[in-house]
């Protein structure tokens, strides 16, 4: 359970801004349900089931009247955040069958030295208001987060070296059911390998997401590292989304950089930075390009071991294309840039702050 109280500068045209009691500032709420049987030869079957709730408000983030979600694909899915079977052994690896995350998507979190905070965070900042006057993919690394009707596979780690695999059908917002006689209908597959060795942190993913006619429409490559220095841990992510859409210029891309750093100050207490860079545009065409870049700072205090006071403050520099600061599921009311009055040019900067409590049971 989280919630807390936050503000966002320049939500409206008018230079307004959007203020009151928000939820997940540090991490989104969910009531989930798991359970491991061991069934002998090293071999266990589990389940997951986990919803998101928004504690302002009580409601469920995946059932029509919550707030819309580009992680839920639809509003009629209580369990939007994982709903699978799965099946591992310690020698073969894992097989999980349904709603699950894909690879790309847990490397941005984890890279992520905010962890996906809802203000500030990676997924959030590495999102942009569509710039004007382009047409390329989707302005934002968060497509297709979680993969429904999938299969996904996770292999043993060997010598430090694990890989990842999931395909699943039907991610658009409209429905989640399979589409007959089109197998590939809206289909993301998601390609993972990470290497782990001590203090060393690396990863790589690559996505596919096809467009309801079952033709490839962007495809996402992700690079990422950590390296833990116990005093400090440096993070960086690298992703880079192509438009392959039939018909639409080729070229069109949306490109995310991020470095920054996480730092214990003492026992309690935790500090978190990350600087974000976008750029949204025709890679061929330096004119018709969008730069846009933000900033996340976060600090925790552990009032004990399942509840965490936070702090946290994001700021953005936009042009032709705004970062947005915010997540637009766990976020009520307008808080995504906007171009001010009498500018039909360019987003408006923002900033965001909030105070807030996390509590895990």
């Amino acid at each position: 359970v989280d919630a807390g109280y936050a503000t966002v500068s320049n939500t409206t045209a008018a230079g307004g801004s959007t203020s009151g009691v928000q939820s997940g500032g540090m991490a989104s709420p969910r009531l989930g349900f798991k359970g491991i049987e061991d069934i002998g030869g090293g071999s266990k079957v589990g389940f997951t089931l986990e919803a998101e709730i928004l504690t302002a408000n009580g409601s469920a983030d995946g059932i029509a009247g919550g707030s819309t979600t580009t992680q839920a694909f639809s509003t009629s899915q209580f369990f939007n955040r994982a709903s699978f079977l799965s099946l591992s052994n310690a020698k073969f690896g894992e097989v999980k069958i349904g709603l699950s995350n894909t690879a790309t998507y847990d490397n941005q979190i984890k890279f992520d030295p905010l962890k996906a905070a809802n203000l500030g965070g990676f997924l959030n900042t590495s999102t942009s208001a569509t710039a004007t006057g382009l047409s390329g993919p989707a302005a934002t690394q968060q497509a297709a987060n979680r993969a429904n009707n999938a299969i996904s596979y996770t292999s043993p780690s060997f010598m430090g070296v694990q890989a990842r695999f999931i395909t699943g059908e039907t991610q658009s917002a409209t429905g989640m059911n399979l589409v007959s006689g089109n197998v590939a209908y809206a289909r993301v597959t998601d390609y993972g390998l990470s290497y782990n060795l001590k203090a060393l942190d690396l990863a790589a993913t690559y996505r596919t997401t096809n467009g309801t006619s079952g033709a490839a429409a962007t495809s996402t490559t992700g690079v990422y590292g950590s390296y833990d220095f116990k005093m400090v841990k440096p993070y960086a992510i690298y992703n880079v989304t192509d438009n392959k859409t039939p018909g639409v210029a080729q070229g069109m891309n949306y490109i995310s950089k991020m470095v920054g750093a996480e730092a214990p100050i003492t026992p309690r207490i935790t500090v978190a930075a990350q600087f974000t860079q976008n750029i949204n545009g025709n890679a061929n065409t330096a004119a018709t390009s969008a730069t846009n870049s933000a900033v996340g700072l976060m600090g925790k205090y552990s009032l004990s071991k399942r509840t965490t006071l936070y702090a946290i403050g994001a700021f953005s520099q936009n042009g032709g294309a705004g970062s947005t600061l915010t997540s637009s599921s766990k976020f009520t009311g307008a808080t995504a840039p906007v171009k001010l009055t009498g500018n039909t040019t360019s987003y408006a900067d923002q900033q965001g702050y909030m105070i807030g409590v996390n509590h895990t049971f």
